[in-house]
């Protein structure tokens, strides 16, 4: 049984990791293809997620409606999402991807994925997968996909 100061120990290890990853991530995507990370996540969930709203973008990225509206906002002046007229409750919008937005979260995932191969996969290599699978029990919104 792990003790409360390690467990303690353990969340700022965690809190550490995910920000020293995080900052690696962004600076290469702002390097290679002026892209922020910050920007690259709300793609990925659009990309896959047909009928996107707000609520969705929010739910899945662990941020307010307000600040998800925000960022589809800053996407949607940089050219890379659209917002249409929900079919079906007019006080919503779907977002989708417009080809210039699918090309930036194309060649970030690129990026992205070459950062954290050298970054992660150099460092745990075949302990990755377990890895991944572990975050996958604890991450709410990946639950599902276990």
């Amino acid at each position: 049984m792990i003790g409360a100061s390690d467990i303690v120990g353990m969340l700022q290890s965690l809190v550490r990791v995910e920000v020293d990853q995080f900052d690696a991530v962004d600076a290469r995507l702002r390097r290679d293809a002026g892209l922020q990370l910050i920007e690259l996540l709300p793609l990925r969930v659009v990309a896959g997620a047909p009928g996107c709203r707000v609520q969705d973008l929010a739910d899945r990225l662990g941020i307010s409606v307000g600040g998800a509206s925000k960022s589809v906002d800053r996407l949607e002046a940089r050219g890379w999402v659209r917002r249409e007229a929900h079919p079906e409750d007019r006080r919503s919008s779907i977002i989708g991807l417009t080809v210039e937005g699918e090309r930036a979260r194309a060649e970030g995932d690129r990026i992205a994925a070459d950062a954290l191969r050298e970054r992660l996969a150099d460092v745990l290599g075949s302990d990755l997968a377990a890895f991944d699978a572990l975050l996958r029990r604890l991450d709410p919104t990946r639950r599902d996909s276990v």
